[in-house]
């Protein structure tokens, strides 16, 4: 059997642990403690414990190729989940705390990737925080784009790119799950009716919108996403059109916009997204299954006035979000 090359206390590369001086001790002398952790049951490799943030980033540096040192230290890599959850911030860590721990707490438990989309750096790093085995946090920081609708179309574009995992669940950093059982319900029925699967877009001012699935809590099957060549780029949703660019037009009302490719590519393979809820535009959506306050980050970059109502809801709908998590962790 191969022995224990942990050079000294501290965390440990080969089994993704944080090994007190005892553990090292034990981990090289005891062929049997060895074993515990080459098979990933030793101490401190249970599901929960912490990874340091910085030995969370693949590839890991001086480890030989036969331990892949591009997976990662993660004992749970992001591909041993059924489901990614998806989620572009801007500027609003509180909620998107909330809006991790209510994911985690789903009893289809989700890898979630966080993307944000340009938040002052104060912001930006209390997002960054959120990092843990289970969450990856990206950031776009970007110089200037044609369209508002681009920021989360490039973050949504990002995360089809980097799921690991069958099924991919796009949602907002201000909806709060409100069903603990809603990712599980989600997953059985994307391979029984429709490879889409989620809420429908709120109403637009164009005639297409209706059918069409948004990113406030929708999953998507990716290997069938991957077969169709979907996406969400707003460049080569204007190109489907002969259309050259995509600035702003008051002559196209609500056109181009965040989710119109994915939904148009996803019509013309010939499937119908199976629609489990509606939204409705500036309200705070709440049913059994969300509670959405449309729109807080919105609000906070072009309606002050809508953000201070919106803000409101906000605020109640994380309190509320909170009492929720306190009786999941006890049920």
């Amino acid at each position: 059997m191969t022995g224990c090359v942990c050079s000294g206390p501290g965390f440990c590369e080969r089994h993704g642990c944080q090994k007190s001086r005892h553990w090292w001790r034990r981990c090289r002398t005891s062929s049997n403690a060895f074993q515990e952790w080459e098979l990933g049951c030793g101490l401190g490799q249970g599901e929960d414990s912490a990874v340091p943030a910085s030995r969370l980033i693949a590839p890991l540096r001086n480890v030989p190729v036969r331990d892949r040192p591009w997976e990662g230290a993660c004992r749970r890599k992001p591909w041993d989940y059924r489901v990614t959850a998806a989620i572009p911030v801007l500027d609003t860590p509180e909620p998107l705390e909330l809006v991790i721990d209510l994911l985690r707490l789903q009893t289809e438990r989700p890898f979630i990737v966080v993307i944000d989309t340009g938040s002052q750096p104060d912001e930006l790093a209390k997002i960054a925080a959120c990092r843990a085995a289970d969450v990856e946090v990206h950031s776009l920081r970007l110089n200037g784009v044609r369209h508002p609708s681009d920021f989360p179309a490039m973050a949504m574009d990002l995360a089809f790119a980097i799921c690991r995992t069958r099924y991919l669940f796009a949602t907002h950093a201000d909806c709060f799950l409100r069903s603990r059982t809603l990712l599980n319900e989600m997953v059985d029925l994307c391979p029984r009716v429709s490879p889409v699967v989620g809420y429908e877009l709120t109403p637009r001012q164009h005639p297409d919108w209706k059918g069409m699935v948004g990113h406030t809590c929708t999953l998507f099957d990716m290997p069938t996403m991957d077969d169709i060549g979907a996406g969400w780029s707003m460049r080569r949703l204007v190109r489907m059109f002969d259309i050259e660019t995509h600035e702003p037009n008051p002559n196209r009302p609500n056109w181009p916009d965040t989710e119109l490719l994915v939904n148009y590519i996803v019509r013309q393979a010939g499937y119908r997204p199976h629609l489990i809820g509606h939204e409705e535009n500036f309200v705070r959506n709440r049913d059994d299954n969300i509670d959405h306050c449309r729109t807080l980050t919105g609000g906070l970059l072009y309606n002050q006035a809508h953000y201070e109502k919106a803000k409101v809801w906000a605020d109640e709908a994380m309190q509320e979000a909170r009492e929720r998590i306190a009786v999941w962790r006890t049920t």
